[in-house]
C-alpha cells in the first residue's frame, strides 16, 4: 500500500504543474516518490507501479476529453467516460514500461551509478518521443512542458528542444533521489559515494548553466518592427456551423479587425482563428468578397481558417482543414492544408481496422491531409501555420521554419473544451513551438486562449475565455535559425540510446566480474 500511495502522490504533484497553474518547479521534485515506490518492491511489480503512475498522472491531465467527446461527438456520457479510460490506460503504458525497464537498467538502488541515472533519463525521454509519434503520437503532458510558464527555464529548448529539457527534469529528480537515499543510509553513501558526487555536481552544474543562458538569453532586449493582431470572435460551438449565424460570424470578424486597425494604424497582419469562416472560402461570392473587400479597405493581411475541397484524379471530393492568406491589395496569396489531423475526430485512422468505430462516433469527420509545410508569403511575412492539434509537435513549426517561415501563426478552436484546463495547456505548449524555432507567434483561438508569444517564450499579449476581443504586439520577422529548427531531435535522442547502450554493457562487464568472483 505504501508503495500504491508514493506513486500515486508522485504522479498528482506532476499534474498540478499542467492544470492551468504556474507550478512548473514541482515537476524537479515530483518524481522521487515515484522512484521510491519502484526500487522499494520487486522486479515484477514495477510495471504495475508505473501503470498507476500514469492513471494518477494523465487522469486528472486529461479528465475534459470525456465531457469533450460526450457534448460534440455525440457519444453518451458513460460511453464518453470509456473512451477517456481507454485512451489513459494506453498513455499509463510508457511510466509502466519505464519502470519495468529501469529495473533492468539498474536493477537495484545499490547498482546505482552515474551512467545509470543518465540511462533512466534517455529511458524517460524516448519513450516521450514514442508516445508523441508512434499511433498519429500524442505528446500531451511530456514532462518539458510543465516549464512552459518558466521562460527562465526553457531557453536550452532552443538548443535540443522539449526532449532536452524534460531529460533535465527527469535527471534532477533522479539526482535528489540518490541524494536522499545517500542521507538517509549512511552505508548507501559509503558504497556509492563517488556516483553521487559525480551525479550532484553535474544537477547542480546543468541547474545553474541552465539559468544563466536563460537569464542570458532573456536580458537581450528586442524591438519589436511589425505590427499584428490576433482576433477572437468567442463564438460557441453549438452555432459555429449554423448557416443562420455566417453573416453574423463575418460580420463580428469585421468589426473587431476594422476596431484594432483604427485603433492600430501600424497594423499589418490580422489571424482569425480555425473555420473563423464557415463557409467554404474558395468559392467565388458575396462572403469571399467581403474578407477579400476588408483587406483590401483596411490595407492588411488577413490570415483566416475555412474549410475547403478538392476532387481526385477519379472524381472523388475530398475535405480539409485550411487557413487562406489575402494580401493588403484583396488578392489570395496561399492556403495551408492541415498536415496532422486529429485521429478519431478530423479522420478514422487505420483503414478498415476503425471502420466499425464509426457509428459510434457519428461526428468523426472524413477529411485529408495536407501535403506540403511551406509558409504563406504576402511581403513581409511568410508565415508558417499551425493549426490546432499541430501545435503541440515540434516537428511541423521546425518544418515551416526550414521551409523559410519568418513568423508561426497558430489557428485554433478550442471551443469544445469550455472553461477546463485544456485552452491553457494547449496554449502553453505553443510557447516551446517559439522558443525552439526562434520564432514569433501570434496564435488566434475562437474562444481563447489568444496570445502572442515572443522567441523568448514570453507572453506579449493574451486574451481571456470567451471575450470577443483582439490582441496586438510588435513583432521581429526572423530568419535566423535555432540549433534544435536547423539539426532537430535526432541527434540528442541518438545520445539517449548511446547512455542506455554503454550501461547495458557496463552492467554486464559488473555482473560478469561478480560472477567470476564467485
Amino acid at each position: 500500500m505504501a508503495g500504491i500511495f508514493f506513486t500515486v502522490l508522485s504522479a498528482v504533484i506532476l499534474a498540478s504543474a499542467y492544470l492551468g497553474s504556474p507550478l512548473g518547479v514541482v515537476s524537479f521534485v515530483a518524481l522521487v516518490p515515484f522512484f521510491h515506490s519502484v526500487y522499494s518492491t520487486g522486479k515484477k511489480n514495477s510495471f504495475r507501479l508505473g501503470f498507476f503512475w500514469g492513471l494518477a498522472f494523465f487522469g486528472p491531465v486529461l479528465w475534459w476529453i470525456a465531457p469533450t467527446i460526450s457534448t460534440y461527438g455525440r457519444l453518451p456520457l458513460w460511453a464518453a467516460w470509456i473512451v477517456f479510460a481507454a485512451l489513459v490506460c494506453y498513455l499509463a503504458l510508457y511510466p509502466a514500461i519505464w519502470a519495468l525497464l529501469a529495473r533492468w537498467i539498474l536493477p537495484e538502488k545499490r547498482d546505482i551509478s552515474c551512467l545509470g541515472v543518465l540511462s533512466l533519463s534517455s529511458l524517460w525521454i524516448l519513450l516521450e518521443f514514442l508516445r508523441g509519434t508512434i499511433l498519429s503520437g500524442f505528446p500531451w503532458g511530456s514532462l518539458a512542458y510543465s516549464l512552459c510558464r518558466i521562460p527562465l527555464l526553457i531557453q536550452s529548448a532552443a538548443l535540443v528542444g522539449p526532449y532536452g529539457v524534460g531529460f533535465m527534469i527527469m535527471f534532477m529528480n533522479l539526482a535528489l533521489w540518490q541524494l536522499i537515499l545517500a542521507l538517509e543510509n549512511r552505508d548507501f553513501f559509503r558504497i556509492n559515494k563517488v556516483c553521487i558526487c559525480r551525479c550532484t555536481a553535474v544537477a547542480v552544474a546543468a541547474a545553474a548553466s541552465t539559468m544563466i543562458y536563460g537569464r542570458h538569453v532573456l536580458s537581450a532586449h528586442e524591438k519589436g518592427e511589425v505590427r499584428v493582431a490576433a482576433i477572437q470572435g468567442s463564438f460557441d460551438q453549438s452555432v459555429k456551423w449554423d448557416p443562420s449565424y455566417r453573416l453574423a460570424t463575418l460580420e463580428r470578424y469585421k468589426t473587431l479587425t476594422s476596431k484594432a486597425k483604427e485603433e492600430l494604424p501600424d497594423l499589418k497582419l490580422a489571424v482569425w482563428p480555425e473555420t473563423a469562416m464557415p463557409f467554404y472560402f474558395q468559392e467565388e461570392g458575396r462572403l469571399r468578397q467581403e474578407v477579400t473587400g476588408l483587406a483590401k479597405a483596411l490595407d492588411i493581411s488577413i490570415l483566416f481558417g475555412s474549410p475547403s475541397y478538392y476532387y481526385d484524379k477519379q472524381g472523388k471530393i475530398h475535405y480539409r482543414n485550411s487557413s487562406f492568406l489575402v494580401g493588403p491589395d484583396g488578392s489570395f496569396r496561399g492556403r495551408y492544408d492541415k498536415l496532422h489531423l486529429v485521429p478519431f475526430g478530423e479522420y478514422m485512422p487505420w483503414g478498415i481496422l476503425t471502420a466499425w468505430a464509426r457509428e459510434f462516433l457519428p461526428t468523426a469527420g472524413d477529411f485529408s491531409a495536407g501535403t506540403s509545410a511551406d509558409p504563406l508569403k504576402s511581403n513581409p511575412f511568410r508565415i508558417g501555420v499551425m493549426i490546432c492539434f499541430e501545435s503541440i509537435f515540434p516537428e511541423i513549426s521546425r518544418e515551416e521554419v526550414l521551409s523559410g517561415a519568418n513568423l508561426l501563426a497558430v489557428i485554433t478552436n478550442d471551443a469544445w473544451f469550455g472553461r477546463t484546463a485544456a485552452p491553457f495547456q494547449h496554449a502553453d505548449m505553443a510557447v516551446f513551438r517559439a522558443v525552439e524555432t526562434g520564432r514569433w507567434i501570434v496564435r488566434a483561438a475562437n474562444t481563447g486562449i489568444s496570445r502572442i508569444i515572443s522567441p523568448r517564450g514570453e507572453v506579449a499579449a493574451e486574451s481571456r475565455l470567451f471575450q470577443p476581443c483582439f490582441i496586438s504586439g510588435l513583432v521581429s520577422l526572423r530568419t535566423n535559425d535555432t540549433l534544435y529548427s536547423r539539426y532537430g531531435p535526432s541527434w540528442f535522442l541518438a545520445v539517449n540510446l548511446l547512455f542506455i547502450l554503454l550501461n547495458y554493457f557496463y552492467q554486464g562487464k559488473r555482473w560478469r566480474k561478480g560472477h567470476g568472483q564467485h
